[in-house]
């Protein structure tokens, strides 16, 4: 893994940190999101639920797990687990795993990837691995490279409200030979129930595809 952090980040007040957009009840277990978005591109309204399950033993550590499914119809079709933790001030992603059965995936991130929490404006982390996605096919391996920049605080207003939020622009470079390139703009409140949530992403027009601007309506926090 490469990391690469640029910005004066003394220049900057300790209230414009990053720090203040991640939520630590995100992490624990028993904690549930439910969600809804919509975007400029379909009529459609996605539901989403997000659950906290605990540690498990996954690549060599111990990371939290989390599910992550999408419905359609109120029934669910996408099923994905997400293992990453916070330690040493740090958000560190593992791995995934996708499907279930004969269709299960597991991919590991080689090394995994690690991002400081706290970012001031115009800092940026670059991070390099190697994904290598295991199935019932075989195992697949591919490169990534991640530049995450902390564009700083910007209040936005979206159908959940007005919120102080941090913005993040998150540039993915996957593959070797023929590369492709993802960008992918976030904003996360800063404060009140919704903190740490995206509320809002951006995916800029790329060869041909229009510019795709999602925006979450409606989210409610619970625990099991």
């Amino acid at each position: 893994m490469v990391m690469i952090m640029t910005g004066a980040s003394a220049a900057y007040a300790a209230d414009t940190s990053s720090a203040d957009c991640t939520n630590e009840a995100d992490f624990r277990p028993g904690t549930v999101v439910h969600s809804e978005s919509r975007d400029n591109l379909s009529p459609a309204t996605s539901r989403s639920k997000t659950e906290t399950l605990g540690r498990e033993a996954f690549a060599g550590a111990d990371p939290v797990v989390t599910l992550h499914t999408s419905y359609l119809n109120n029934a669910p079709f996408f099923l994905t687990k997400t293992y990453a933790e916070i330690k040493d001030g740090k958000m560190i992603r593992y791995g995934d795993r996708h499907g279930d059965g004969a269709s299960l995936v597991t991919t590991t991130y080689e090394p995994p990837p690690a991002t400081p929490l706290d970012l001031q404006p115009g800092q940026t982390v670059s991070v390099s691995y190697k994904g290598k996605a295991h199935s019932a096919g075989g195992t697949v391996e591919f490169e990534v490279s991640e530049k995450l920049t902390y564009n700083g605080r910007e209040t936005i207003t979206t159908a959940l409200g007005t919120f102080d939020t941090c913005k993040f622009t998150n540039e993915i470079t996957t593959g070797a030979a023929a590369r492709q390139v993802a960008v992918v703009q976030n904003w996360f409140p800063v404060e009140g129930p919704y903190r740490g949530q995206s509320i809002k992403s951006v995916t800029p027009a790329f060869n041909g595809v229009p510019e795709r601007v999602s925006e979450i309506t409606q989210m409610k926090y619970s625990t099991r």
